[in-house]
Parts: structure tokens; C-alpha cells; sequence
């Protein structure tokens, strides 16, 4: 408890020397209390999404449409941390509560429109590693696990997807196995099974 306590005197002195600590009295203080008040909460969304977006959980809580859009909790945030921190930078270079406000929008505005471009960035390139069945046709891979003959389940292969090396349950029609390291080419694919044909087969034969 003591150790603890010595730290915190020590982060408090530093807060107070670098003119860190809120003072509710001036209008820099309200500016610094702003700020640091987003900034946990920054930290808070950062920590919750390592630990709920994980487990496939909306950290927005709305289904995963407001982290897409423009008024998004996170672009939200984003807005008030630009405010705070602008407006106490503002008032540090110049004590003048009009110029701080001004600046504090100003890159609020900055930060809101940022996170929110940013978040649709990240979101769009989850949506488009999503994969879709119908793109797996036409491509090629190699048997993984030997594929027994007639239609028979059992086999696996692994496709080189544009986005990803895919595994896949796998049949194919031929008479023989098609056994492992054998080059294949996809010629119907569902969510869940791939049909495949030996490289060089007509699918006719």
C-alpha cells in the first residue's frame, strides 16, 4: 500500500510540475479535466475491444453499425479528446478562452472525422476478408487429406484463396483416390464442402 501510495505522489507531482492536473477555477483546468476524461475513456474502448471484439461481441453495442458510422461512440470520443487536449494546448500558448475554444473544435473536428474514417477503413477490410463460397470456383489448390472416390466424404484440400490459404472438406466424382500433394482445381464449392478435379481432367470425363 505504501509503494502504491509513493507512486502516486510521484505521478501527482509530475501531473502538477508539467501543469497536468485539472483545476476547475480556470478555463485551462476545465480544458485539462476534458481532456484527460477522454482520454480514459479512449483507453477504456481500447482495452474493451482487445477483449469483446475477440469474442465477436459490439463494443458500440449496437450490432456493429455504429462503429461503420459517422457518429460512431469511438469518432465521439475522438471528437472530445481533440476539444480537451486542443483547447488546453490553446490556452497553454495563449490564455485566451475564445482562441482555445476555437482551436479545440477545430481539432475535434479533426479527430472525429478521422476515427470515424478510420473505423470504416478497419470495418471494410473485415467485411471484405469475409470469405464467399462462389469466388472458391475456378480456383486451384492441393489435396490435403486424400479424397475418396464417388462423392465420398472424408478428404480435404487447401486452396490458394486471393485473401487466404483455405481448408476445406473436399469431394470429387472420379473412380480412383485422389491422394494427398495431388494438384486439384474447385469446380463447385458450398460454405461448407468444396467438389474438386485433378488438375488436366475434363470435368466431362
Amino acid at each position: 500500500m505504501d509503494t502504491f501510495m509513493r507512486i502516486l505522489d510521484i505521478i501527482t507531482r509530475f501531473l502538477k510540475a508539467a501543469e497536468l492536473m485539472p483545476d476547475f477555477t480556470t478555463a485551462q483546468g476545465v480544458f485539462c479535466a476534458i481532456a484527460w476524461v477522454a482520454t480514459l475513456l479512449a483507453l477504456g474502448m481500447f482495452v474493451l475491444s482487445m477483449f469483446m471484439d475477440a469474442d465477436g461481441a459490439d463494443v458500440d453495442g449496437d450490432g456493429g453499425g455504429a462503429d461503420t458510422g459517422l457518429f460512431s461512440i469511438r469518432a465521439l470520443i475522438g471528437f472530445i479528446l481533440g476539444f480537451g487536449w486542443g483547447g488546453y494546448m490553446s490556452m497553454r500558448c495563449a490564455p485566451s478562452v475564445l482562441q482555445a475554444v476555437l482551436v479545440g473544435l477545430g481539432l475535434g473536428v479533426v479527430m472525429f472525422l478521422l476515427v470515424a474514417w478510420m473505423m470504416k477503413l478497419i470495418y471494410g477490410l473485415k467485411s471484405d476478408g469475409t470469405l464467399k463460397h462462389e469466388t472458391l470456383v475456378g480456383l486451384t489448390g492441393t489435396v490435403y487429406v486424400t479424397i475418396p472416390p464417388h462423392g465420398e466424404p472424408g478428404g480435404q484440400v487447401q486452396i490458394a484463396h486471393p485473401n487466404q490459404l483455405i481448408t476445406m472438406a473436399a469431394v470429387q466424382d472420379g473412380d480412383t483416390p485422389l491422394a494427398a500433394q495431388t494438384r486439384i482445381e474447385v469446380v463447385e464449392a458450398t460454405s461448407y464442402l468444396v467438389t474438386v478435379r485433378p488438375l488436366g481432367r475434363n470435368p466431362k470425363d
